[in-house]
C-alpha cells in the first residue's frame, strides 16, 4: 500500500537524526565507557576530560531521557544495565565500533546536496589512506554487524563439495570463518589489504581460525587473486565499484577458480526499476555520498558481468530483503 503523506510524517522524517546524532556524539566522547563502572556527576566528568559542563549536563540529561542511561537522585549518570552490555568497547557483541563507523559517515553524507549538484565527490573514502584506528573501527564495524548474517548466509549452501575457497575483500574474517565452520574439510584464503589483514589475522586467532587460513596481502583492484580455488567469495564488494570495475573483479575471479568452481556474490541485488529494496536503494545514496563510483546493482546487471566474464549457470540463489542476497555463478568445465 502507497503511503499517505501528511505535515507531521514528513517533520518526523526530516527530524529523524536527532536521536542518531545524539547517540554518535555519546559514542564519539565514550561516554558509556566513561560510566561502565560506577555512575559520576557531571563536575567529575568535566575535570576529568576537560568538557563544558553546560554541553555535559545537556547532554546526559537527553541520554537519561532516552533510557541509555540512568540518573541518581544525587545527580550522578550511569549505565542503564541492557545499554551497557552493547555500548561499551570490549564488551563481546559491543556495537560501538558501529556507531563510530555512523559518525563517518555523517562527515561524508553532509556532502551529499553537493555530490548530487556537481557529480563530485571529496570526501570520497579510499581504504588505503584511512588511518589505521579508523579502519579498525570499521573492520571491527563490520564483523559485529556481519558475525549473525554471514552464519545464514553459509547456511544456505551445501558446502559439501569444495575443499579450497578465496574471500575477496574479506576483512576481519567473519565470513571465511562461518563457512569453513559449517564446512569443516574447507581451507580458505583470506584476501585484503595490508591494513585489514592485521585485524584479520587477530579475528582468525582469537576464534581458532588461523590454522584454516591463509592471509593474502593485496589490492583487489590491481593485484592479481591466488589461483586453484573451488569457491570464490565476494562479500559485500561489488557496491564499491563502478561496472567496469566489476566486470574487471568477476574476470580475476574467474581466473582463480578452478573448472567447475563457483562464485557467490553477496550484495543488495535490486530489482529493474531500482527502487526495491528500500535499503538497497538508501545504501545507494550512501555509495553515492562515500565512493567516486559506487552503487547498487540489479541482476540483470550483474548476471550480464558475471557471463561477460565467462561465468555461466548464473542464478539468484539466496533471496533476502538488505544485503544479504547471493549470486552465484560456476566457471564451466
Amino acid at each position: 500500500m502507497a503511503e499517505t503523506w501528511d505535515t507531521s510524517k514528513l517533520l518526523k522524517m526530516s527530524g529523524a537524526f536527532f536521536k542518531s546524532r545524539i547517540l554518535i556524539t555519546a559514542a564519539e566522547l565514550d561516554i558509556f565507557g566513561k560510566l561502565a563502572d560506577s555512575p559520576r556527576s557531571v563536575k567529575e566528568l568535566c575535570s576529568d576530560y576537560s568538557w563544558d559542563p553546560r554541553g555535559a549536563e545537556i547532554l546526559l540529561d537527553v541520554l537519561t531521557a532516552m533510557e541509555l542511561l540512568v540518573k541518581t537522585d544525587d545527580g550522578k549518570y550511569g549505565m542503564e544495565e541492557s545499554a551497557a552490555r552493547l555500548l561499551v568497547d570490549g564488551v563481546p557483541g559491543s556495537v560501538l565500533p558501529m556507531i563510530r563507523h555512523r559518525g563517518r559517515q555523517w562527515g561524508t553524507w553532509s556532502n551529499l546536496t553537493e555530490v548530487v549538484k556537481t557529480g563530485e565527490n571529496p570526501a570520497a573514502i579510499e581504504f588505503s589512506t584511512r588511518s589505521g584506528e579508523d579502519l579498525e573501527d570499521f573492520i571491527a564495524a563490520m564483523h559485529v554487524a556481519g558475525r549473525d548474517l554471514a552464519r545464514k548466509v553459509a547456511e544456505s549452501f551445501d558446502l559439501s563439495g569444495f575443499k579450497r575457497m578465496l574471500d575477496v575483500g574479506g576483512g576481519s574474517g567473519v565470513y571465511i570463518m562461518a563457512f569453513l565452520e559449517r564446512a569443516p574439510q574447507m581451507t580458505g584464503i583470506l584476501f585484503d589489504l595490508p591494513k585489514v589483514t592485521k585485524v584479520a589475522r587477530e579475528k582468525l586467532m582469537e576464534e581458532g581460525y588461523i590454522d584454516r587460513v591463509e592471509i593474502v596481502v593485496g589490492d583487489y583492484r590491481s593485484d592479481p587473486f591466488p589461483s586453484g580455488q573451488d569457491l570464490v567469495l565476494l562479500s559485500a564488494v561489488i557496491h564499491i565499484n563502478n561496472r567496469e570495475g566489476n566486470r574487471e573483479l568477476y574476470r580475476k575471479s574467474y581466473e582463480s577458480l578452478n573448472p567447475g568452481g563457483t562464485v557467490l556474490v553477496r550484495d543488495h541485488v535490486m530489482d529493474a526499476s531500482r527502487t526495491s529494496p528500500l535499503e538497497g536503494a538508501i545504501f545507494a545514496v550512501n555509495m553515492l555520498a562515500a565512493t567516486t563510483d559506487g552503487g547498487t546493482y540489479t541482476f540483470d546487471e550483474i548476471k550480464e558481468d558475471l557471463e561477460s566474464a565467462g561465468f555461466e549457470n548464473v542464478s539468484l540463489a539466496r533471496e533476502g530483503a538488505g544485503m544479504d542476497k547471493v549470486v552465484s555463478a560456476v566457471k564451466p568445465l
